[in-house]
């Protein structure tokens, strides 16, 4: 073998190896991006636009319960309502964690400069062996919403909402999971008080009522005041009501019973 062929070998084996090398690199890292379990939820704000945040548990503990460099997100734009992981009081809209522990909860910051109806919801799960809860904790009322089954739900006021809502993955009360409404009151006795309850399904694309009050009828509206759903003389304390009928993405409830009418407004979608 002559010098010049012996170089070209040495070559085109270096080049093999650097080959083998990064592919073997790429691959890895696409294996460990894989692994990666994913928590995704949808935000819907006041006007109605819908934001993304995302959570995601890292295999071997990759990430921190902190600020991890090529994991996280910052939040780089500027919103007038926003929805953001609160990490050493810093916005991110992706935040990475370790394995997943279901009994670790992640604040949540709320933004709000247009009062009005919120929702929080789950798109996703990815990654899982099997599907995991994931509760909206909201730490004012003490109340854990199981957003695999129905999203959270809240009419805001303007203002900067810390330390109350986080994500969770257990139901740390013994009571049931409560979604408010606009005029629901908290009480000892529930006797005393209207508590109704309005949430659209996303799974099932079913409206859900529950009250402590017989729920007497059921409008749907709108959001230009035609009405489009009338039921009257229901006559229970929960309601179900299928939506294929629905074509608008957003809608007014109003669900009357003895105490008055509890009006809400709803995202089907």
């Amino acid at each position: 073998m002559n010098k010049l062929t012996y170089l070209c070998a040495m070559v085109l084996c270096a080049a093999t190896f650097t080959n083998i090398n990064a592919f073997t690199k790429n691959t890895k890292e696409a294996l460990a991006y894989n692994e990666i379990q994913r928590v995704r939820i949808d935000f819907t704000m006041p006007t109605g636009y819908v934001k993304h945040l995302l959570l995601g548990f890292t295999p071997n503990n990759a990430a921190t319960d902190g600020v991890d460099y090529g994991y996280d997100a910052i939040e780089a734009g500027t919103y007038p309502d926003s929805l953001n992981w609160m990490i050493e009081d810093e916005q991110y809209v992706i935040q990475a964690v370790g394995a997943f522990e279901d009994n670790k909860q992640y604040p949540l910051g709320m933004f709000i400069s247009n009062a009005g109806d919120i929702s929080i919801a789950l798109d996703t799960l990815e990654n899982f062996d099997s599907d995991i809860d994931v509760f909206l904790f909201d730490a004012l009322y003490n109340t854990y919403t199981l957003l695999n089954e129905m999203d959270f739900q809240e009419n805001v006021n303007q203002g900067i909402h810390l330390d109350r809502y986080f994500i969770a993955f257990k139901n740390n009360t013994e009571g049931s999971i409560y979604n408010s409404t606009s005029n629901a009151q908290l009480s000892i006795n529930e006797n005393d008080t209207q508590k109704t309850s309005v949430s659209f399904l996303r799974q099932s694309k079913e409206i859900y009522i529950t009250s402590n009050q017989n729920i007497s009828k059921l409008e749907i509206y709108d959001l230009l005041g035609k009405r489009i759903f009338n039921q009257e003389k229901i006559q229970a304390k929960e309601y179900r009501l299928s939506t294929p009928f629905i074509k608008q993405n957003f809608g007014i409830v109003r669900v009357y019973n003895d105490y008055g009418v509890t009006v809400k407004k709803l995202v089907f979608k």
